[in-house]
């Protein structure tokens, strides 16, 4: 009987012994993603704050401030008349009918052809006007002082086509004449003024050159017209005041 006692008690101290049976594990725990640790970065600078507004479009390209450099040019100055003005070294060239040519359409094309010519001269540069007709023969044209040469449509008497007949109004003399064809020739000009030339180193003597402007010229008519009117009105007055003594004679 202590036998069996003791044969029981051996058995339960053995399965108490026993290890316990390994636990399933968790189905859950599977789904679980393994934390990996993250190796740490330096982090990337944050951009400075700016009291400029953002902007996406073609002028956020362009620079906020322009760099420092010299001034621009002034503008060329555009106002009228300013681009007109002779050169130092031009000279002025009347065009135009003389007394001899009555104006058909053919003598107008020619001073058309002659005035064309007259402005594409290079040597000498020209400064170039257009008379109107009845104005007179070019030596009247130069008592004006405006202009150095003076060329004129006319006609001679001992041929029937129109020819060219050149003024020098600066040594007050006229030219060789031309025909009508050198109308049309650029170096029409340039052939007058070495004519010029020639005669100035053969010792011609150029006139003293005056150019007097617009209103200089009308303030001199205006006031030549003033003076005459005030000698007329002298002479009137001095007139009517004049004392006059009449003087009777009776005889028997």
């Amino acid at each position: 009987m202590r036998t069996a006692r003791r044969c029981g008690a051996l058995v339960l101290a053995g399965l108490v012994a026993l290890p316990a049976p390994a636990r399933a594990a968790d189905p859950r725990a599977a789904d679980v993603p393994l934390e990996v640790p993250v190796p740490a970065t330096a982090a990337a600078p944050e951009p400075a704050p700016s009291d400029m507004p953002t902007s996406t479009g073609p002028e956020a390209q362009a620079p906020s401030s322009m760099p420092e450099g010299p001034a621009p040019p002034p503008p060329p100055n555009l106002a009228p008349g300013a681009a007109l003005q002779q050169p130092d070294d031009a000279i002025t060239v009347a065009v135009g009918l003389g007394p001899t040519a009555p104006g058909t359409r053919p003598e107008v094309q020619l001073v058309d052809a002659l005035e064309r010519a007259a402005r594409s001269s290079a040597a000498p540069k020209t400064q170039v006007r257009r008379l109107r007709a009845g104005v007179g023969d070019g030596k009247q044209v130069c008592r004006e002082r405006r202009d150095d040469l003076v060329i004129l449509v006319e006609y001679l008497a001992d041929r029937p086509e129109p020819v060219l007949l050149p003024h020098d109004c600066r040594l007050d003399r006229p030219l060789g004449v031309r025909g009508a064809d050198a109308a049309s020739y650029p170096e029409l000009v340039a052939a007058l003024w070495s004519e010029h030339e020639a005669l100035v180193r053969d010792g011609a003597k150029e006139r003293r050159r005056t150019r007097l402007g617009p209103k200089v010229r009308t303030g001199l008519i205006v006031g030549g017209a003033i003076l005459a009117v005030g000698v007329a009105i002298g002479v009137v007055v001095a007139a009517s005041l004049r004392r006059e003594i009449v003087v009777l004679t009776v005889s028997p």
